[in-house]
């Protein structure tokens, strides 16, 4: 039986671009009408056109898709589909922490009005921080680099933060921070921030961009008037920027960690 381009896009729910990409491809070759140069495919053609789109929802290229129809043993075969379950798999490995981040993220959020200006004491967990710059003056040596390349390849599970060292000079490096859950997240010329109890406070900073101690003074004086002894940097993590009221907010959440108590 011959169909038409109409059928075949009808039938199999595809469209004439992409007939005609499968054509370019030498994927499939319709017959051609010498009269008026349609174009009709047969039943073998209309096969091939919809073991393409399958192989093409599995995600093999057209190049994998064309050596898989013309040369493919059963073993060959079976090896791809193994080696594409393999991938499948580490992606939704991947999603689903993603999306487990990104609850708890979602949940940060939500608590920002609430947490606002209000001092808490809470677990901070140990964190893996790449320096990028140190106050405006931007690491330019391999080791930074090497760092911040490998935390910007793990982008959605990073934050942007901001250390001061020593907090009453206001003296701070800026760059990306990753939560550290094992030892694969030691990232080479990162620094290593170690669990600890903290004081915990979320701040607005609105247009400002730059990062210093003032922020965080309500914070710090905290810690003196009730004797906390600090354990650690000062942290500045932001957690998101947005558009309210004509206003811009650039909120963070601003760390303390604490020594332990005798």
């Amino acid at each position: 039986m011959k169909y038409t381009q109409k059928d075949i896009c009808t039938i199999l729910n595809i469209t004439r671009e992409t007939l005609r990409h499968y054509e370019r491809q030498g994927l499939i070759i319709p017959e051609i009408s010498p009269d008026n140069r349609y174009r009709y495919y047969d039943d073998y053609q209309m096969y091939l056109i919809a073991e393409c789109k399958r192989y093409q929802a599995n995600e093999f290229s057209l190049k994998e898709i064309r050596e898989m129809l013309g040369n493919d043993s059963l073993d060959t075969y079976i090896s791809r589909m193994e080696a594409r379950t393999d991938s499948f798999r580490e992606k939704a490995d991947y999603y689903h922490s993603l999306a487990d981040e990104n609850s708890v993220y979602a949940d940060r959020l939500k608590n920002i009005r609430s947490d606002l200006n209000k001092i808490q004491t809470v677990y901070l967990r140990p964190i893996c921080f790449a320096a990028q710059k140190s106050g405006r003056t931007l690491y330019t040596d391999s080791v930074h680099a090497e760092a911040g390349r490998i935390l910007m390849a793990r982008l959605q599970h990073s934050f942007m933060m901001a250390v001061f060292p020593d907090y009453a000079e206001d003296e701070y490096e800026w760059g990306f921070g990753l939560r550290q859950s094992d030892s694969s997240d030691i990232i080479p010329g990162g620094t290593v921030i170690p669990a600890a109890n903290a004081l915990r406070t979320v701040i607005d900073t609105g247009r400002e961009w730059d990062f210093h101690t003032g922020c965080c003074r309500s914070l710090i004086r905290y810690a003196q008037e009730h004797r906390f002894e600090p354990a650690g940097p000062l942290i500045m993590r932001q957690l998101v920027s947005i558009h309210e009221d004509g206003q811009m907010h650039r909120y963070f959440e601003a760390y303390l960690p604490l020594e332990d108590e005798k």
